[in-house]
């Protein structure tokens, strides 16, 4: 990788970094702005339905589909999995917790930029954390496509 593919590569993980953050501002002033019966019985504003969510979403899709163009490290794509499969839910408000999940979909197509030995470490770390009965079906994909990845690989 060219030293400008990698300048190019740390410039997206800081926009990466910055759709988090963003994101995170957006819930915490619709949580400062929020009244206490908002969101009950369908009046007023409710953050589940903030489109903050979508551009997350949005800007996680674009930016990772442009981390893979680039043919990411193996070191890289571990950084970036990490990103995106946080350990840190449940620091956030519940409706953003559920969206964190979601995204967590986005680390898929960077699981062939790993090497067996980062994804052998990321599978058991991942399937430690969420029990089976738990998973939800993009940790199951997710746990899947990592164990068919470290058994093609072996």
């Amino acid at each position: 990788m060219s030293t400008a593919d990698k300048r190019s590569m740390e410039e997206l993980f800081a926009v990466l970094e910055a759709a988090f953050d963003n994101y995170r501002a957006d819930i915490d002033r619709f949580e400062q702005k929020r009244r206490p019966a908002d969101g009950l019985f369908g009046l007023g504003c409710s953050l589940q339905n903030d489109p903050c969510h979508d551009r997350l979403d949005q800007s996680v899709e674009q930016t990772i589909a442009a981390m893979c163009a680039l043919h990411p490290s193996p070191s890289d794509a571990e950084r970036i999995l990490r990103l995106l499969l946080r350990t840190d839910h449940e620091q956030w408000p519940l409706a953003a917790q559920w969206m964190l999940y979601a995204l967590e979909r986005h680390s898929l197509p960077v699981i062939p930029f790993l090497d067996v030995d980062r994804a052998a470490v990321l599978l058991k770390e991942y399937a430690r954390r969420y029990r089976p009965w738990n998973r939800l079906p993009a940790q199951k994909k997710i746990i899947q496509t990592l164990k068919q990845f470290t058994q093609a690989k072996c």
